[in-house]
């Protein structure tokens, strides 16, 4: 019997964030204009939104990195998880 649409979704969901998943679920609102401007820079650069969030995300963490002493990375490293905006 094929799989319904729900079926196959969960299935997905349940490979890229379940036990040895690599991946965690985010969710967050932003204005439109930054929505637009983010589709925009994955369109440029040929990548999926998701990939376009790791690609700013991970080059502004470098540029950061780059910055700091070794005592200053070593705080970067050891903070914890900040709770979301209520």
């Amino acid at each position: 019997m094929a799989l319904s649409n729900s079926e196959r979704q969960r299935q997905y969901r349940e490979r890229r964030l379940g036990v040895g998943g690599k991946h965690e679920r985010i969710s967050c609102l932003v204005s439109i204009a930054t929505k637009r401007s983010l589709e925009r820079l994955a369109f440029h650069f040929d990548r999926t939104i998701t990939g376009t969030i790791e690609m700013l995300i991970n080059e502004r963490t470098s540029e950061v990195l780059s910055q700091l002493d070794e005592d200053g990375q070593q705080r970067f490293f050891s903070q914890g998880f900040v709770a979301e905006d209520a």
